[in-house]
């Protein structure tokens, strides 16, 4: 994906009270590397802050996919893992290592909590330096994906993933999302099918924060 197309999507994301940010138009010329970029969180990206990532931490996530993996499915895992641990590495810097699962329709304190709109502009970010890193063997990065309110959810946002060599469509087959909103900071992100994430779709499961150290 060009990187104006790009910028043009994450700042495009309607959903979860998103509310207009200037400071998003210069988000392009912090992702020319992982030493700096900026992340959003505060819900509808109130509060944008430049940080980034050491030498020494974008090789302990670049060492995720030191090893080929097989099949996309196992690509899928590694992308997030890759999201639980650059969520774990830039929540100290930010104040958003206590982020909470999902976001309160009603909060009062925000500053460090992110909601979807936060989430999928983050995710996409990350997986736009890994991509860019030439990280991905079974994926190119996708637009963020909306499904709009229904009797079963709210308006909601998540980045997205495409498997190669398939139709890059929306909801189509080899479309994932990467949804890092359902659980707390630094946890595994969810990628089910886009198509199924749309129905709408919830995990089972609520993730706590994931253990590199006994993986």
């Amino acid at each position: 994906m060009r990187p104006i197309l790009f910028i043009i999507s994450i700042i495009m994301v309607t959903a979860c009270g998103f509310s207009s940010n200037e400071k998003l138009i210069g988000h392009a010329d912090d992702l020319k590397s992982h030493q700096r970029f900026g992340v959003c969180y505060g819900y509808g990206c109130k509060y944008y802050q430049k940080t980034g990532l050491t030498e020494g931490e974008w090789r302990l996530i670049r060492a995720l996919f030191m090893n080929s993996s097989k099949s996309a499915a196992e690509e899928r895992f590694r992308i997030a893992q890759a999201i639980a641990m650059i969520e774990q590495f830039i929540g100290p810097k930010t104040g958003t290592e206590l982020d909470k699962a999902k976001a309160q329709v009603i909060n009062f304190n925000t500053r460090g909590q992110m909601d979807c709109i936060d989430e999928a502009f983050n995710s996409t970010t990350y997986l736009y330096l890994l991509s860019q890193d030439g990280l991905f063997r079974w994926h190119s990065l996708g637009a963020p994906l909306r499904r709009n309110f229904n009797e079963l959810s709210y308006p909601h946002s998540t980045a997205t993933i495409h498997e190669v060599n398939k139709e890059k469509t929306v909801g189509g087959e080899g479309h994932y999302v990467v949804d890092s909103w359902f659980h707390k900071n630094g946890a595994l992100a969810e990628t089910p099918p886009a198509k199924v994430w749309l129905g709408p779709w919830y995990p089972e499961v609520k993730l706590d924060r994931y253990n590199f150290s006994a993986s």
